[in-house]
């Protein structure tokens, strides 16, 4: 069996005890399922399959800031994926787990000079530009390194789309994309320019979206603009369409693949470009989870508490973002629901994972889990209170493996000095 489920009342992953993986390794750690990954990718995969020729299929660059665990790149490198990236670090990684430059594409916002050296001397496929002064830096250092850039315009076509409005990206008042009558003066500008080439657009109006129909003005939009551009003159060879898929966490509706791939057939394909896809949450989100030991049960007037050894420093989603994230226990499933609140021992009232939410009866050193955070967990993990990053794991089938060692308190206060005059 693959994924996460109950065997004889104790939780697995893939063929695995979590209390196996406790003892091991020890909590919390993250433990990520390598099916689950694999099956999002041929999931999505085959849904364009269906809908397009075989000759136009599209580029999937997963957008690694999701988890950027170059085990996770490797795997996903494996499969067949390109790899969207948003900082150098996400490019070094991206290296070092195989993948090719030609497949490698760069949407960060504010590229620094160090970015855009690295992106030139690994020679990756284009940068979706943000700006006027990106553009004029990309063409500047392409120049002193005797380079040519390619590049795509990322589109903001004001429209709404995502679970939560820190996760939309496509709103006139977001940061992110440039308007349309930006795009024509910035296409005529880099036109001119010895050092780039603009080659299309991109896309991205934000994550989460279960319906498929969200995507479609985006789209026309999208196309509106590629007519435009071609009627000026001007060369538009690829179109990034983004990602923004949804997981599940309590009860979203999936999106569905088929009609969205529909949309993409309709709209996308006619446009005879070069199509990418940058989906990120989707293909990692649902195959994580957070490992951690109940440390103390505490009961208070108005609240029983259950003290996790994870806190927000592991997972912040639930502060930042009000984000639910389902916890059950690791065993005593036939135990009665009791009603807590799960909280992390850090020194913020807002270190909490869950309020008022039904768990069955858990008891001090009891194991617990907190699902689908593979995706955005440990990528967003800190230091707070000083506290070390916690272990990852990588189970498939039978196979397990430690993919990130646990930071020890040493290590973390390493790169920290006392200057001789203090």
């Amino acid at each position: 069996m693959s994924g996460f489920h109950d065997i004889n009342g104790v939780l697995h992953v893939d063929n695995v005890p979590l209390p196996d993986i406790a003892k091991q390794y020890g909590t919390p750690c993250y433990v990520y399922s390598a099916s689950v990954i694999r099956g999002q990718f041929n999931a999505l995969k085959d849904a364009m399959a269906r809908a397009l020729p075989a000759n136009r299929q599209p580029l999937l660059c997963y957008a690694c800031k999701a988890n950027s665990n170059i085990a996770i790149l490797k795997l996903l490198q494996n499969l067949g994926s390109g790899l969207e990236i948003v900082s150098e670090g996400e490019l070094l990684r991206g290296l070092k787990a195989g993948f090719s430059g030609n497949k490698i594409i760069s949407t960060s916002f504010g590229k620094n000079e160090s970015e855009i050296k690295a992106c030139l001397k690994a020679g990756i496929l284009q940068f979706n530009v943000e700006s006027p002064d990106e553009l004029d830096n990309i063409n500047k250092f392409a120049g002193e390194m005797g380079k040519c850039a390619d590049a795509l315009f990322r589109l903001n076509p004001d429209i709404r789309g995502g679970g939560n409005s820190k996760i939309e990206t496509g709103r006139k008042e977001d940061k992110f994309g440039n308007t349309a009558d930006d795009i024509l003066r910035l296409y005529k500008i880099a036109n001119e320019m010895e050092n780039v080439t603009p080659l299309g657009l991109s896309i991205h109006i934000g994550s989460q979206i279960s319906q498929a129909n969200t995507f479609k003005p985006a789209f026309e939009k999208l196309a509106e603009l590629v007519h435009i551009l071609r009627g000026k003159g001007y060369k538009v060879e690829r179109t990034d369409i983004g990602g923004g898929f949804p997981i599940i966490y309590n009860d979203e509706q999936l999106l569905d693949l088929d009609e969205y791939a529909g949309f993409v057939r309709d709209i996308i394909l006619p446009l005879n470009t070069q199509i990418q896809m940058e989906p990120g949450r989707y293909m990692v989100g649902n195959a994580g989870i957070l490992l951690a030991k109940t440390q103390y049960i505490k009961q208070t007037p108005a609240r029983e508490f259950i003290v996790l050894d994870a806190g927000m420093s592991d997972l912040i989603r639930p502060t930042l973002y009000e984000a639910y994230h389902n916890v059950r226990t690791v065993m005593n499933s036939n135990r009665n629901a009791k009603t807590y609140d799960v909280v992390g021992p850090i020194c913020e009232s807002g270190d909490i994972f869950a309020k008022n939410r039904s768990v069955n009866e858990v008891n001090d050193g009891d194991l617990l889990v907190i699902e689908s955070v593979g995706a955005y967990g440990f990528s967003m993990a800190s230091n707070y209170n000083s506290r070390p990053l916690p272990a990852e794991i990588l189970v498939d089938g039978d196979n397990i493996a430690l993919i990130g060692a646990a930071q020890t308190i040493d290590e973390l206060i390493a790169r920290e000095n006392i200057p001789d005059w203090l």
